[in-house]
């Protein structure tokens, strides 16, 4: 009995120590150094008196001249004609136009969706003088209201193929695009 207890060790350790052996080039060690990781910086907070201040949501859609909502594709992080300050760039895919002409629109679009109505077109929009301690918001793959004051102009190149945003990006809600619906079309008589 006693033999046959030390073959069944014997054995157990052979197996153990050999596939240690086979394993040990191949398989990575998990956690073993101290990772640096980048700096992540908390997500802007969307400004709130936009969309409850009336007269603030008036006026910014009577300066828009095209208001839209889209889904976001991707953000970057430009540096802006000032050395100072930043631009988000943000690649929207177009869902619907609140405001504006198509046929405007439609020398800003990138990659052609719907004929009629530019649904599920891709443009280019920028937001300057971003604020430089968050991060942009919204995050990609999430949906928002676009207020844009028209065509971006670069003084160093003249008109660029891309649309100024004259706010950060609403989030799209039903209680926010309910209350800019109902602003673009009840401020009709603003001129």
């Amino acid at each position: 009995m006693k033999f046959s207890m030390f073959i069944v060790y014997v054995i157990a350790i052979v197996i153990v120590i050999g596939s240690e052996i086979k394993i040990k080039g191949k398989v990575r060690k998990r956690f073993s150094a101290y990772r640096r990781h980048r700096a992540v910086q908390p997500p802007c907070n969307f400004n709130e008196t936009l969309i409850a201040d009336e007269w603030s949501l008036m006026e910014a859609i009577k300066n828009a001249k095209f208001i839209f909502t889209g889904k976001v594709l991707n953000v970057r992080r430009i540096k802006s004609d000032r050395a100072e300050s930043r631009s988000n760039l943000y690649r929207v895919y177009l869902r619907r136009v609140l405001k504006g002409s198509l046929s405007d629109l439609r020398m800003f679009i990138k990659v052609e969706g719907s004929e009629e109505t530019l649904s599920g077109s891709t443009l280019a929009v920028e937001r300057p003088q971003a604020p430089k301690n968050c991060a942009p918001g919204p995050r990609p793959r999430l949906s928002a209201i676009f207020l844009s004051g028209g065509q971006y102009l670069n003084p160093g190149r003249g008109p660029v193929s891309r649309l100024q945003l004259l706010t950060d990006p609403v989030p799209l809600s039903l209680y926010h695009l309910d209350r800019i619906n109902s602003a673009v079309k009840g401020g009709q008589w603003i001129v």
